[in-house]
């Protein structure tokens, strides 16, 4: 489908909106309805952009894998202070990405749709910390403690700083 820009920024605001349900409410508030009337757009538009809710959540969830594959991609080489700040910014500056994320990445154990792109977070998790000096294969098993960290940051609120992110970060790294 070729977007205007008019069609595209409606487009968008629908993706935003989706987001935000899903950091407030969960999954199961994503319905064309409640994202039209959070995006501020007719109805008519979110089934037109989005014919099922499964077209909505994996579009979602595919924004939000580039939003992270994004941030990943412009970390230095090697750099664990800055991966630590990344990860940070992700938790408590893009929450509502942060969460949305979670939330798909949960629903993906059920909806086939949603895999590939969960399986693509995690691929580019992996990528960002191969440049960290980790060992062979060691990338996989840190990539499930930083993902561990990540959820602890959402839930908890811990660790707060990015100084701790980043003692954390390298504990795990250490280990």
């Amino acid at each position: 489908m070729t977007l205007t820009p008019k069609g595209a920024a409606r487009r968008d605001a629908l993706l935003d909106a989706v987001i935000r349900l899903l950091e407030s409410d969960g999954p199961s508030a994503v319905t064309h309805r409640a994202v039209a009337a959070e995006a501020g757009v007719p109805l008519a538009a979110a089934t037109y952009y989005f014919a099922s809710i499964d077209d909505l959540l994996v579009s979602a969830m595919k924004r939000a894998v580039e939003q992270q594959s994004d941030m990943f991609a412009g970390l230095a080489q090697g750099d664990i202070a800055a991966f630590a700040r990344s990860i940070w910014e992700w938790v408590y500056e893009s929450r509502a990405f942060a969460i949305a994320q979670y939330e798909l990445m949960l629903l993906a154990m059920r909806r086939p749709a949603l895999r590939a792109d969960a399986d693509a977070w995690y691929s580019a998790l992996e990528h960002a910390l191969e440049p960290l000096g980790l060992p062979d294969g060691r990338a996989h098993t840190a990539a499930f403690a930083v993902d561990g960290l990540a959820l602890r940051m959402l839930w908890r609120g811990e660790p707060a700083t990015v100084e701790a992110t980043e003692a954390a970060l390298r504990e795990i790294l250490a280990t």
